[in-house]
């Protein structure tokens, strides 16, 4: 296990868009955040920032050991994350076709990080769900292969709703998360599976399980590869 700590500004917000239903922040990923990086990847805090429309850079602890990656849980003291790498292809050597990752929802940033300023605009501007995590990811992957070098054609990809859980092992299983299906009409489906508490005093459980927000995700790395048809989708 080990513990990265962004230095200030390592993740930015890169630009804002409008949407009818309210303001949806968009992030792009400072160079090298999408990538599996091992001890100093910082993935899982740029995905925070997207799921709570936060520009709070968090720390990040990398797992190697499923069983303390599973024990582990988020925090706001300070901000941190848990990330986990998982399901290589040709043995633990390879790429990682998953990254899990531990945040916070947008309330439970708020509890403890209040905005500077009276009536100003809270420290996250509220959820997101795992899918616009993916959404992202495909774009900025997309961006960087030209399109004769595609080995999946691009009109072929779709984004799936994630799969909402509520409780732990319907997080965790079945293990492995698969990320990718293709369906009968040959389009490559990318998965995600979330599972969400809403950060509430009602709820009966320890305050530390509230405002969980986690999800299972493509890894990036993974993703390029297959788009450019340097390994299978496995599926």
């Amino acid at each position: 296990m080990t513990v990265f700590q962004n230095s200030q500004g390592a993740l930015h917000f890169a630009r804002c868009c409008a949407i009818a239903a309210g303001v949806f922040l968009c992030f792009s990923p400072a160079p090298g955040a999408l990538a599996d990086d091992g001890e100093d990847s910082v993935f899982c805090a740029w995905a925070q920032q997207v799921a709570a429309g936060t520009s709070l850079a968090a720390n990040v602890v990398t797992h190697t050991v499923y069983e303390e990656f599973v024990k582990s849980k988020a925090g706001t003291s300070p901000l941190t994350v848990q990330q986990y790498w998982s399901n290589h292809v040709d043995g633990p050597d390879g790429p990682a076709r998953v990254v899990s990752c531990k945040m916070s929802t947008a309330a439970r940033i708020n509890h403890a990080y209040p905005s500077a300023t009276e009536g100003g605009a809270p420290t996250a501007a509220g959820d997101q769900t795992c899918d616009a995590v993916h959404r992202q990811v495909l774009a900025v992957v997309l961006n960087g292969i030209p399109r004769d070098k595609l080995a999946v054609p691009a009109d072929s990809l779709r984004v799936d709703e994630e799969e909402l859980t509520y409780i732990g092992p319907l997080w965790l299983k079945p293990w492995p998360f698969q990320p990718l299906y293709r369906d009968d009409g040959g389009l490559l489906h990318i998965r995600s599976r979330g599972l969400k508490v809403p950060f509430a005093w009602w709820i009966p459980m320890p305050d530390r399980f509230k405002g969980a927000h986690y999800c299972h995700l493509i890894a990036p790395d993974f993703l390029e590869a297959v788009l450019r048809g340097a390994v299978p989708a496995g599926v």
